[in-house]
């Protein structure tokens, strides 16, 4: 039996979702950068220190990041003892989890203002927003790199359960309020209107692999449901070739207002004493009902089949070989195409934080991020020092574990001239140095028009002055 052809689309798969930049958003460095306006992003009611700010349009904020759960390049890719590299299968499958998460975001935001009015502060952004997350567990890799005869040899079925596969393309219209309701605490909030554009969410993935001993041929149990909302349709399946083309027509796109969600971030602050402060929040509560373009897949029950020759994928004179590998993929799955619409929530961010005033100018603080998705927590832990050596200059240093992966160091800096402010944030400056240790890194900058600032009185004598 052929297998080479299931382990190249399932390395396809792998190497594609890993290549896109785009829906973790990790705030973790700028979350205590206050001159920055976006560092409310991760919570609402941490104020700006500017009385006033615009967004440079389209420059405000631009936002790349991705994470992995599971291996570095330098897990797979190792050097023998005359430093001559070579792939570690056994390595990398040790480096898993049960469950691994590849999670990538993209964010630019269009226009954004906001300010303050007396004990309040209001902000309005509009932003666009795209990503993708992919959920793998241990037997997917297991598969990809030993074959489907490995799970023969242990007498038992490959468990593909919780596989999932998500991109979502949406954009939106935020407005937030925050309020000093007492000297120590300060609460805030975020109404999020969502225009969904474009969508694949694998909603039901009940997976399990049997291999034939006296065959080698599969059984393939599933329980699968995909939904689509696209542009362009892809069904029916039956008639999709190698000539298919994905041209949308752009301005449709961009201008459909069918696929309508909300959501909320909240977010509190606590003054614990003069110097502690304590703050709590979560964003991205919420989803997105999709009714536009709308197409669902399924495919439930036992499939038995003997694979396909990878031969007929490359050496084809005809050039007909893609057509040739579908239909046969067709013969075999079942698969009920409906229109149904369906609503999809968006993941959910928990922030818990604790900050120490060294003095009015340094900070310490201390950043815990839990991620939910697919019914998994995946967490995130941050210490950053904070410092504002003048009111037109504010830094951040920061130590990051990212899924349990522990060579992250962040920077970030805002520099205001006049009312111009340029800002750039990195959750891992460590990954341009040494590549292969990458599990995790993220790109945020921007331009904003900035406002009278609000410096903390220093009411107590610093311990650390410049």
């Amino acid at each position: 039996m052929k297998r080479y052809l299931l382990k190249l689309v399932l390395a396809a798969i792998l190497m594609t979702y890993g290549a896109i930049s785009g829906f973790g958003q990790y705030y973790n460095t700028i979350f205590w950068l206050q001159g920055i306006p976006q560092s409310t992003l991760g919570n609402p009611a941490l104020m700006p220190q500017a009385h006033a700010y615009l967004g440079m349009p389209g420059l405000s904020s631009v936002y790349a990041g991705f994470g992995h759960s599971g291996f570095a390049p330098r897990d797979f890719l190792r050097k023998d003892a005359n430093d001559n590299f070579y792939w570690d299968e056994d390595y990398l499958l040790q480096t898993l989890k049960n469950r691994n998460l590849l999670d990538a975001d993209a964010q630019l935001e269009i226009f954004a203002f906001g300010f303050r009015a007396n004990s309040n502060y209001f902000t309005f952004n509009i932003a666009e927003k795209a990503g993708t997350r992919f959920a793998y567990p241990e037997d997917l890799m297991v598969l990809l790199l030993k074959g489907n005869d490995h799970f023969m040899q242990e007498n038992r079925a490959g468990n593909f359960a919780g596989i999932g596969l998500d991109y979502m393309h949406y954009r939106e219209f935020g407005l937030s309020f925050s309020r000093e309701w007492t000297d120590r605490l300060t609460a805030g909030i975020r109404l999020k209107a969502l225009q969904g554009l474009s969508n694949l969410w694998f909603e039901r993935n009940n997976l399990s692999l049997l291999t034939n001993p006296d065959d080698y041929g599969l059984l393939l149990n599933a329980d699968l449901l995909v939904n689509v909302s696209s542009p362009v349709p892809f069904s029916p399946l039956d008639s999709l070739n190698s000539d298919f083309v994905f041209q949308p027509d752009v301005f449709e796109y961009l201008t459909n207002f069918k696929n309508l969600g909300g959501a909320i971030d909240i977010g509190a602050t606590f003054q614990l004493t003069d110097r502690f402060t304590l703050a709590l929040s979560a964003t991205d509560l919420g989803y997105i009902n999709w009714k536009q373009g709308v197409e669902n897949f399924v495919m439930k029950g036992e499939f038995e089949f003997d694979g396909i020759d990878l031969n007929d994928f490359f050496d084809d004179d005809a050039g007909n070989g893609f057509d040739q590998v579908l239909d046969s993929l067709k013969n075999v799955f079942d698969i009920e195409e409906t229109t149904f619409s369906y609503r999809q929530a968006l993941a959910p961010k928990v922030y818990a934080s604790v900050a120490f005033d060294l003095s009015p100018r340094h900070k310490l603080g201390l950043l815990g991020r839990a991620e939910i998705y697919n019914g998994q927590w995946y967490p995130s832990f941050t210490f950053s020092y904070n410092v504002r050596p003048v009111h037109a200059f504010s830094l951040a240093l920061s130590y990051s574990v990212v899924h349990w992966n522990y060579a992250n160091l962040g920077v970030g800096f805002n520099l205001n001239l006049g009312p111009l402010q340029f800002f750039m944030v990195s959750n891992n400056v460590f990954g341009a140095i040494q590549p292969h240790t990458v599990q995790h890194a993220s790109a945020h900058l921007g331009v904003n028009w900035v406002f009278g600032y609000r410096p903390k009185k220093e009411d107590v004598v610093p311990s650390i002055v410049w």
